[in-house]
């Protein structure tokens, strides 16, 4: 699990360094810098996986975009990208020089650091090629360090799109057990109801007061099979062996979108380290702050240690979040008066208790300007 996280010179950011939990949410004005945060930690996990390139971008989940030097005025537009990444006994740092605007060539390592190895790099000696990758290819995955690289390394961005969840799009991230964009989902469940059926369906029913039951379909015919989703809907009329099935293409897309995150949180081959981007995907305001909380007790309950990144623009996905708990952490996205993002976690104060114990939520303090994370609108 990374526990701490640095950048300097990427995109808005000039600057960053935070101290990370379990779950990490990120609030702020659209164009403030949360996707640029997620995209820099893509940036590291493409780098410890051994290239940085325009694919291993678009793999991660990176947007297709044509610059990452600041472009600040003022700003050195030759300057170089660090990031770092920590746990309590393992640590990467890379320094990077991206590729010019506009011009999908690889990234150059200027240098890596990792523990008891320190490398230097010039345009003789393999510039496109990380040699933490290549150390961790030939000792193994054995040791602290190893695994810490390698769960890095896997690190990927979730945007999930109706039509890729529907099955009516191609999912060019394809990645197991889901998507980027939602592809493969049908599969997905499909291993989750033979693996942890009750576990799923009690998702579902605590926060769909419609849902009966989840139904995967098997249409075979002599050269293809073909697999579809069924959602029963508890309160329509029975029909064969069930009652009214509604498919992926009918059902409405919150349920889809449920299903998206059970997967991410169930699957047993879901990364340990990945970051959802707008969570609350235009969700009931009562249901997305539903699914933070059965999202958030899914990562901090897993048997094997899990962290995720999550941004949003719904107040109520604030009100889903155990901020008791020192797992759960809470960061604001502001751009300060010159435009470069400056990010902080939030901390409750002795005043923002007093509201609280007057009836103010998370939510409430937010959309009132109280906490950070919102436009001067």
């Amino acid at each position: 699990m990374i526990e701490q996280f640095t950048v300097e010179s990427f995109k808005s950011i000039q600057s960053a360094k935070l101290d990370l939990g379990q779950v990490n949410l990120f609030i702020g004005a659209n164009g403030s810098g949360k996707s640029n945060l997620l995209e820099a930690l893509a940036v590291l996990s493409a780098a410890a996986g051994g290239k940085v390139d325009l694919p291993s971008l678009l793999w991660r989940g990176c947007r297709p975009s044509g610059y990452f030097q600041p472009m600040f005025r003022g700003s050195d537009q030759d300057a170089s990208t660090r990031l770092r990444a920590s746990d309590a006994s393992a640590f990467y740092d890379v320094t990077l020089k991206p590729s010019p605007a506009l011009r999908p060539q690889a990234w150059t390592y200027l240098e890596e650091h990792w523990p008891d190895q320190t490398h230097q790099r010039d345009c003789n000696s393999e510039p496109h090629t990380g040699l933490a990758a290549l150390s961790l290819a030939m000792a193994g995955t054995a040791g602290p360090t190893a695994g810490f690289l390698k769960s890095l390394a896997e690190f990927c961005i979730y945007s999930a799109e109706t039509r890729m969840l529907q099955g009516r799009s191609e999912d060019s991230q394809a990645r197991q057990p889901v998507g980027l964009g939602g592809g493969n989902l049908i599969q997905a469940i499909q291993d989750l109801l033979s693996q942890n059926r009750d576990a799923l369906e009690t998702e579902f029913g605590e926060c769909v007061d419609w849902f009966g039951e989840l139904v995967i379909i098997d249409s075979r015919a002599p050269s293809w099979r073909h697999l579809e989703l069924g959602f029963v809907d508890r309160h329509l009329r029975s029909e064969g062996k069930y009652q009214f099935l509604l498919n992926e293409s009918e059902v409405n897309e919150g349920a889809l979108y449920l299903a998206f995150l059970a997967v991410l949180g169930l699957h047993p081959d879901a990364p340990e380290v990945f970051a959802v981007e707008n969570v609350d995907h235009g969700l009931n305001p009562l249901l997305a702050k539903r699914l933070m909380t059965t999202l958030t007790s899914r990562i901090l309950s897993s048997e094997r240690k899990r962290q995720v990144f999550l941004t949003t623009h719904n107040p109520l996905v604030l009100d889903g979040l155990p901020l008791g708990d020192d797992r759960v952490r809470l960061f604001t996205v502001d751009r300060d008066n010159k435009g470069r993002t400056v990010v902080r976690r939030f901390i409750i104060t002795d005043k923002q208790r007093e509201m609280a114990a007057q009836g103010w939520t998370l939510s409430r303090m937010w959309v009132n300007k109280l906490i950070g994370g919102v436009p001067d609108v």
